[in-house]
């Protein structure tokens, strides 16, 4: 019996389809276990790559935070001692306004107060840190770097402001202690010493501004003032003021002739024309040894300014002052008048050293030197 064509046809398809999927779960149980060693070793391979990239931003993220902490340190010790360097300016700043205020704030005369230059500005670097760490704070676009070194170069700037400043005040101090000295030289008057009475002496060999600190050279500069003020103070009780500021003087200190007699006479005083019942005032601090009618000079004052100096202001009309009253400079003794030997109203006026008249001039002349050294 024969078979169809077409049978044959259908059987030999079924086979080769038996075949290839027979040769095709071969090569799949043959190759399975290398695809999935391969796709293993892949992915491992990824998860390597991607693991060192982590760690390599992590060391990254690390280093930066490190760098920043650093720089944060570093950040911190600057402002740390730009602070520092405030405060210690500041407390300069303090002891520049001390030393620059005058030595005598009660000087009777403008013309002969003292003069410094004027009071250093307060520091306002405070609010320039403060700027800093908010920018830090901030993450500000200016870098913070920069803002410290043009505060630390503000600084400096400043310190040698006060410097100039401290050398400055000592200058002026300087020259007035030469100046009160020359004063008390003029008029033959004793120096003031120490405050606190110790003897001292040895040449005077100055130190070197640039050997001193700071704080040093303010303590030098402070002592040379204790000195001055009490060369000031030491003035109080010296005649340097005129009795009649604007008045002419119609009869000087001397020989003259008598306006009585009309012969050759000594004149003790100083005549300052004035008009009647103008204010006589002290012209020194002392202690009221007169205050009476008192022979030809009529009524008179008599002040002790300690040391043997004494002045007297005669033919008062008026007498505003009693024996043994205290006086200070600029304190009304009486009013002008023209009692005793007098032709008219005005002011007689004299100065004594232990009893004897010396030229008032001497004093009035040495008060002017004070003035014109602009103190």
């Amino acid at each position: 019996m024969s078979v169809p064509r077409h049978g044959v046809s259908i059987l030999f398809a079924v086979i080769l389809g038996l075949l290839l999927w027979s040769v095709g779960a071969g090569a799949y149980v043959l190759f399975h276990d290398t695809v999935v060693a391969e796709l293993r070793h892949g992915a491992r391979a990824a998860r390597q790559g991607y693991e060192a990239q982590i760690t390599a931003l992590r060391d990254e993220l690390g280093r930066a935070r490190t760098q920043r902490l650093v720089e944060k340190a570093r950040l911190d010790a600057r402002l740390a001692e730009l602070a520092g360097r405030q405060e210690a300016l500041e407390r300069r700043q303090l002891t520049l306004a001390e030393l620059t205020e005058p030595v005598r704030a009660d000087m009777a005369e403008p013309g002969l107060s003292l003069v410094y230059p004027s009071k250093p500005r307060p520091l306002d670097h405070r609010a320039a840190l403060d700027d800093i760490g908010a920018d830090e704070a901030s993450a500000s676009p200016r870098p913070a770097s920069s803002l410290t070194d043009r505060l630390a170069a503000s600084m400096d700037e400043a310190e040698q402001r006060q410097v100039r400043a401290l050398e400055s005040v000592a200058s002026r101090t300087g020259e007035r202690r030469l100046t009160l000295e020359k004063v008390y030289d003029a008029v033959g008057a004793k120096r003031p010493g120490p405050a606190d009475g110790k003897a001292r002496g040895g040449p005077f060999e100055p130190l070197p501004a640039r050997a001193l600190t700071f704080n040093a050279r303010a303590a030098e500069i402070a002592a040379e003032r204790a000195a001055v003020q009490a060369l000031d103070r030491g003035l109080d009780r010296i005649p340097l003021r005129t009795p009649a500021p604007g008045a002419s003087v119609t009869s000087g200190f001397g020989s003259r002739t008598d306006p009585f007699l009309g012969r050759a006479a000594f004149h003790a005083g100083v005549d300052f024309e004035e008009g009647y019942g103008e204010t006589v005032k002290a012209t020194a601090a002392g202690q009221v040894t007169v205050a009476a009618p008192t022979g030809g000079y009529g009524n008179m004052v008599e002040i002790d300014h300690g040391g043997g100096l004494t002045t007297r202001y005669g033919h008062l009309s008026s007498i505003a002052v009693s024996p043994g009253q205290a006086v200070r400079l600029g304190t009304t003794l009486g009013r002008v008048g023209s009692t005793g030997r007098s032709t008219g109203p005005h002011l007689h006026y004299e100065t004594r050293v232990h009893g004897e008249a010396v030229d008032p001039f001497r004093f009035l002349n040495a008060g002017r030197m004070l003035a014109a050294a602009g103190r």
